[in-house]
């Protein structure tokens, strides 16, 4: 009767042991997608920001643009 309870020990943690393996995999699984999309917030987030330098790039030529034109027009 021992070794019968000493199987049903072993025949737990064989299943305990694969579970985890299972888990193992899964969690490996769940790394590399969580990987890609942080991946792809970054990238989201450096079109972003050279989309917000470019926008002050253009605003920053229209304000001397519109500084000429009152210069010439003699409002400064």
């Amino acid at each position: 009767m021992g070794q019968s309870v000493d199987n049903l020990v072993l025949e737990q943690l064989r299943l305990i042991r694969e579970d985890l393996k299972r888990m193992d995999v899964r969690f490996d699984e769940l790394e590399a997608n969580m990987r890609a999309e942080f991946d792809d917030v970054k990238s989201e987030l450096h079109g972003h920001t050279m989309m917000i330098f470019g926008l002050s790039n253009v605003i920053g030529q229209i304000d001397k643009r519109v500084e000429h034109v009152e210069e010439k027009l003699g409002i400064k």
